[in-house]
């Protein structure tokens, strides 16, 4: 667990992730996402008992010190739960109309919210450029409020993309894109691209990008955070199709 808390290679070598708090345990619980075993501490609440108890009986769950859970946690105060869940992302739906590319985006607690935000909009597919944070470190798994649990999550090579994203039209956010987003058509099958919190989008990711879009700011802020721009985006898709609809 220790490992797992650390490096991103830790977690690819045991093909495993943690989570940490009542809720994330029951989401991961409810979603049937395969799990290794729990620990759990003297301290936990009502509601994480029930969790407990309705565990199936082939996972084991070990009570410790709540010191040594405290030792484990990655937050300053523990909910008295930690469990190790299988790393095994959902598969990418073969025809997505609505994809999502974090591209470079460093920040934990923003990829987190980010993921979080697209989960809630509908998106089918998050793909994570290199140079994007871990999606699976614990503050990315804590601030994804258990959308780890129900979106396909991989990490995007430039030099092979996905068949599916070739389907998609993709749209990337600029300061000074080509026109408002409010004026893009969304409707269609379409990837909204964000670039990172410093450098914006890649190389790459303006390549494969059809048209820029950007957010009219008449304030004197140089810029919007990653995660903010995100759901702005990805909100007027679910606005203009709903219209549609």
């Amino acid at each position: 667990m220790r490992a797992l808390l650390s490096k991103p290679r830790n977690r690819r070598k045991h093909s495993a992730f943690l989570a940490e708090g009542v809720r994330l345990v029951e989401e991961g619980i409810l979603e049937s996402c395969p799990l290794q075993f729990i620990l759990f501490s003297d301290e936990l609440s009502k509601r994480g008992k029930t969790v407990l108890e309705s565990l199936p009986s082939e996972i084991q769950s070990f009570q410790v010190e709540p010191q040594l859970l405290k030792e484990l946690s990655n937050t300053e105060t523990t909910q008295g739960i930690l469990a190790v869940f299988d790393l095994k992302p959902r598969p990418l739906p073969q025809s997505p109309d609505l994809l999502l590319i974090a591209d470079g985006i460093r920040d934990p607690g923003n990829l987190g919210t980010i993921l979080r935000t697209a989960e809630a909009a509908g998106v089918q597919g998050v793909l994570l450029t290199r140079g994007t944070t871990d999606a699976y470190a614990p503050k990315v798994v804590r601030a994804g409020m258990g959308a780890h649990f129900r979106l396909p999550i991989h990490a995007l090579d430039w030099e092979s993309p996905p068949e599916a994203l070739s389907q998609l039209a993709v749209f990337n956010a600029e300061m000074h894109g080509d026109l408002p987003y409010w004026q893009a058509d969304l409707r269609k099958p379409c990837a909204i691209l964000i670039g990172g919190e410093a450098q914006g989008v890649s190389r790459h990711g303006q390549k494969i990008a059809h048209q820029s879009v950007q957010i009219p700011m008449p304030g004197k802020s140089e810029s919007l955070n990653a995660a903010v721009s995100a759901a702005i985006l990805l909100f007027e898709v679910v606005r203009q199709r709903s219209a549609r609809e």
